[in-house]
């Protein structure tokens, strides 16, 4: 949506007129961030018709809820807080099947970053699928970080935990991404 003047409509001027029930900014702003509301769920509940109905939770509640927006977040991260909301309520905090990569040897610090490698390699869908093994706080961060690119001040005020604690589980996770990628391509190799 755009203004008068041609330029883009400011996410918190979109959802100001959506507190006033203007549809129209609704959908704009349902445009511009239903694939990362989308990836986001879809990367905390493995069940795709749930995930949906999370995914309709979360933007009825943005409709519900716009306006409690103080504007002290991106509307993104105001979004994603709805939909970590959402998830809790819908799973009772379940813990999925964890694989321990605790005991994994160190990997190698060279080459380029796991999310890179995954990205350019494999895709969207076996970044998700390698982000899943790893521990839920892990998941949680460096989805944040690396899918919505949230900066570290956002997501540890999303996650209510300290700056210093984003950091070091995005390094974490970078660390075990990595670990999983050695051991893929180890076993890719061996199988030619």
């Amino acid at each position: 949506m755009t203004s008068p003047g041609g330029e883009a409509t400011r996410d918190e001027d979109l959802l100001a007129r959506v507190a006033s029930g203007d549809e129209r900014a609704f959908e704009t702003l349902y445009g511009r961030y239903a694939v990362a509301v989308r990836a986001f769920v879809r990367a905390r509940v493995p069940d795709t018709g749930t995930a949906e109905e999370v995914c309709a939770d979360v933007w009825l509640g943005c409709w519900r809820s716009a306006k409690a927006f103080h504007g002290d977040a991106k509307v993104l991260s105001w979004l994603l807080g709805i939909a970590k909301r959402q998830i809790y309520m819908r799973i009772r905090r379940v813990r999925p099947n964890v694989t321990a990569l605790d005991d994994a040897p160190e990997p190698r610090d060279d080459g380029p970053s796991p999310e890179t490698v995954v990205l350019s390699e494999a895709g969207m869908d076996d970044l998700t699928s390698l982000l899943r093994r790893l521990p839920v706080e892990l998941v949680e961060t460096a989805t944040l970080a690396w899918l919505h690119g949230l900066p570290y001040r956002q997501i540890a005020s999303l996650l209510d935990v300290p700056e210093g604690t984003v950091k070091s589980r995005v390094s974490r996770a970078r660390r075990l991404l990595r670990a999983q990628l050695d051991r893929q391509n180890d076993a890719a190799g061996k199988e030619r």
